[in-house]
């Protein structure tokens, strides 16, 4: 049961995401309620699994999600992108260290490398609904989180999450080609 779950999910969200990554025009609030759905199946077979950077990733979705629906303004949380990418800096500066001390086909390096996931995939979400974050810059952090992912999913057989973040990448570069157009030397 909780397997179906986790698959309910991940093809809620698939869905969802080739919709705004395709549909110029998309409807906010269709999209913010199908990412409610998609990430409470996926919190309780993450969960159930104790696949927990999953968990808190989609629990976070959640938060967000409802937050819009209910049209609380989280533009107003003060959240910058430069606070996010000196983070998201400090992250990576981090991974080099473990892999390098650790290896980086090692337990420790998938680990973090999973939570660097959560982090960039919860705060590039936050920001993207606070349009604090364009598009295209959305789907390009959507392919890291969703593909650094992969090999702790893969490592706690979470099967459902990990076709999910396949699939999630692909669309995301598919989504990165279909507005290509929208790109400004500018930005």
């Amino acid at each position: 049961m909780i397997v179906i779950f986790g698959w309910i999910g991940s093809i809620l969200y698939l869905i969802n995401h080739g919709y705004i990554s395709v549909v110029k025009n998309w409807n906010p609030k269709l999209y913010y309620s199908g990412n409610l759905v998609a990430a409470l199946f996926l919190v309780v077979s993450s969960l159930m699994i104790y696949s927990y950077q999953a968990m808190v990733i989609n629990g976070f979705w959640a938060l967000i999600s409802v937050l819009l629906i209910i049209k609380f303004d989280v533009a107003k949380v003060p959240l910058s992108k430069s606070v996010f990418y000196i983070g998201f800096t400090i992250i990576i500066i981090w991974l080099l260290f473990i892999g390098y001390k650790y290896g980086w086909n090692t337990l420790i390096f998938h680990s973090y490398l999973g939570w660097s996931s959560s982090y960039v995939f919860c705060l590039s979400y936050f920001l993207f609904c606070s349009k604090k974050l364009n598009h295209i810059k959305y789907l390009l952090l959507n392919t890291y989180a969703a593909s650094a992912l992969l090999p702790i999913l893969w490592g706690q057989d979470n099967w459902p999450v990990f076709s999910l973040e396949v699939c999630w990448a692909a669309i995301s570069i598919y989504g990165i080609y279909a507005r290509i157009d929208e790109v400004h030397l500018i930005d």
